[in-house]
Formats: C-alpha cells, sequence, structure tokens
C-alpha cells in the first residue's frame, strides 16, 4: 500500500523540511471500504453490519534496497458481518469512529473480498506492507 492520504502527504513534507512539526496521531486504525478509496474518501462498511475500525499495530520500518516500508505487527478481525458487503479496499486512519477521521494511507484489495452474514475476515499479521520509494 503505498497510496499516501492528502493529510499525512502534508505532515510528511512538514516534519522532512523542518515546517512544523506535526504531532503524532495517537493511534491508527485500519478501515474497510466499500468502493475504492482515495486520498480524501473512502466509503465505510457501516458499524451497523457489526464492522469496526481495528487497531493491528505497526513495528518500526525496514529499509530493504530501493523503498522503506513497515507492516502490521498484529493481526485484525472485522466481524462477524450481519449482512453481505463486498470490500474494495483498506485505509489507515488516525479515528476509531469518526466519519471524517485523517486519511493515513489507503489502497485496493488485490482480491475483493465479499463476506456474507456471520463470516469474518481476518487481516493476518505481517499482511500489511505500508512503502515508501
Amino acid at each position: 500500500m503505498a497510496n499516501i492520504g492528502i493529510w499525512a502527504q502534508a505532515n510528511m513534507l512538514n516534519w522532512v523540511l523542518r515546517g512544523s512539526s506535526p504531532t503524532q496521531p495517537a493511534a491508527v486504525y485500519v478501515g474497510l471500504s466499500l468502493g475504492a478509496p482515495t486520498s480524501v474518501s473512502f466509503s465505510e462498511v457501516g458499524a451497523g453490519s457489526g464492522y469496526s475500525r481495528q487497531s493491528p499495530g505497526f513495528g518500526p520500518a525496514a529499509t530493504p534496497a530501493g523503498s522503506g516500508s513497515a507492516s502490521n505487527s498484529g493481526a485484525a478481525t472485522y466481524g462477524p458481518f450481519s449482512s453481505s458487503a463486498v470490500i474494495s479496499g483498506l485505509f489507515i486512519c488516525d479515528n476509531a469512529t469518526s466519519a471524517t477521521p485523517n486519511m493515513l494511507w489507503y489502497g485496493n484489495l488485490s482480491t475483493v473480498r465479499t463476506p456474507l452474514a456471520g463470516d469474518s475476515l481476518v487481516l493476518a499479521a505481517g499482511a500489511l506492507a505500508i512503502t515508501l520509494s
């Protein structure tokens, strides 16, 4: 996932180029998007469907040749869902429940998922890689 939200872009530039000293988010959450998320928007699965954003945690960034990356250090379980939904993407934000959180990262799933009522989706530890290149 290499797509950076507008809020995160501005804060990264300010921090690196010393324009200002942004405050680090208190926590980071991963949410599911029905449609393809963008740098400023997403169509989140409804909270009434048994869904909520999860905070799997992230380890320190690694610096392999050509890019920097970080992965989720814990698993995240979404559901069980009370109704079916078509999940197309993920987003990472700084708030567990706000309808307008600050977007940090976003991307599309490599395979669209359609959980049925009673199903859960699991994001395994290490399955979400955030990269800068």
